[in-house]
């Protein structure tokens, strides 16, 4: 009998500023796509994108005509094929706030020469349609669609690596495997030198991106992902104690076998469930072969209650010695800094002069960007 997760390698946090919050991560899974009936196919699309730039470039002179269709030609490019993957997206075109909001984009389009701007208002009008049946959700992409050709190249990128650090958590069973999840991602979405001091900040606060907290600071690296990753950092339980003989027992008595408790990869005589928060225990399931018209496959099962509970209680027992602990987290932090992508958002993280929140816009636009960056990443979340 075999165990895993329900999720992915990778999966988001519900929590709005988690570093502030603790280990109270909260797994969500993204919402439903609002599709619409009015018969748009990909010829009328792109008449309409013709019709609605007629509209934007009323605000150019003839001498910017030249440029602007390029940008603008560029912009379409990007965003009429990713469309077209998405089953009924293209009636969306039908819609007059959405129309609006393509109106807006053309004319952020032609206002910058970045060619990831073009990707990234693609993907942000796309997620109109996917999430724009929540005010909340058009409010925020409305105002990122504003501000993209003004949002600095360093800050863009930094604002992105946070919002990373607040929402994404891997799900893997593995310590080794789930921080290697997370350099992986980090060392797509660091993709330049971060910036320093706190210019940076106040860009983003003038955008409305981000909304400064001068008296307060963010918890460093080393007490921030220990506790965020607790399943990972934890000591776990001694295989040479009572405590491991009355977790085999409870393991027993709610249907599982000892296989459940995995060797502690940062600490030897130590083991631990395959989890890396203890939300996590509620997604779990049990893998099992039966033969099925002669053939062996494999089905996968959710644990029951009690089977939750027990593992929960066993959560519990993990080892509260503090010299144990330590250790744990010394070799949790030594394994963090040996991924090099790892290593230098840990020196950068402790050097941010204080904290701030991210806002909706700010969601958003971190959120799209890192997407941009690696098409892995979970949708956003819908807003309620």
């Amino acid at each position: 009998m075999l165990f895993k997760h329900k999720l992915g390698v990778l999966t988001m946090s519900g929590d709005r500023q988690s570093q502030k919050a603790g280990d109270s991560s909260q797994l969500m899974q993204a919402g439903t796509i609002n599709i619409y009936n009015n018969g748009i196919d990909e010829k009328r699309a792109r008449e309409i994108c013709a019709e609605t730039y007629a509209v934007a470039r009323r605000d150019f002179t003839a001498d910017a005509y030249a440029c602007a269709n390029e940008r603008v030609q560029k912009f379409e490019d990007s965003l009429l094929p990713r469309i077209q993957q998405i089953e009924g997206a293209l009636s969306a075109f039908a819609d007059p706030s959405f129309q609006f909001l393509l109106t807006n984009a053309q004319r952020t389009a032609a206002a910058t020469e970045r060619e990831a701007d073009y990707d990234m208002l693609s993907e942000l009008l796309i997620c109109r349609i996917t999430k724009g049946q929540v005010r909340k959700n058009r409010a925020g992409i409305s105002r990122a669609v504003e501000i993209i050709d003004q949002i600095d190249d360093d800050a863009l990128c930094a604002l992105t690596v946070i919002h990373a650090v607040n929402k994404f958590i891997p799900t893997s069973n593995s310590c080794k495997a789930g921080i290697k999840v997370l350099a992986d991602l980090f060392e797509k979405l660091i993709y330049m030198e971060l910036p320093s001091g706190s210019n940076w900040i106040d860009h983003l606060d003038i955008l409305d991106a981000v909304r400064i907290n001068s008296i307060g600071s963010f918890k460093k690296v080393a007490e921030y992902y220990p506790k965020r990753l607790l399943g990972y950092s934890c000591a776990g339980i001694c295989t040479n104690s009572d405590t491991y003989t009355s977790a085999v027992k409870l393991l027993k008595d709610a249907g599982l076998n000892s296989s459940w408790l995995v060797p502690n990869e940062l600490l030897a005589g130590y083991v631990r469930l395959p989890v890396v928060t203890k939300n996590a225990i509620n997604n779990l399931v049990v893998m099992r072969e039966i033969i099925d018209n002669e053939k062996l496959i494999t089905v996968s099962t959710p644990i029951n209650e009690g089977q939750i509970l027990a593992l929960q209680t066993i959560w519990d027992m993990y080892s509260t010695d503090n010299e144990a602990i330590q250790l744990a987290n010394t070799a949790f932090m030594s394994l963090w800094d040996s991924h090099p992508s790892l290593q230098r958002l840990h020196i950068w993280w402790d050097s941010l002069p204080f904290s701030f929140d991210i806002t909706h816009v700010g969601t958003v636009l971190a959120h799209t960007n890192a997407r941009r960056c690696d098409k892995s990443i979970p949708e956003l979340p819908l807003a309620t």
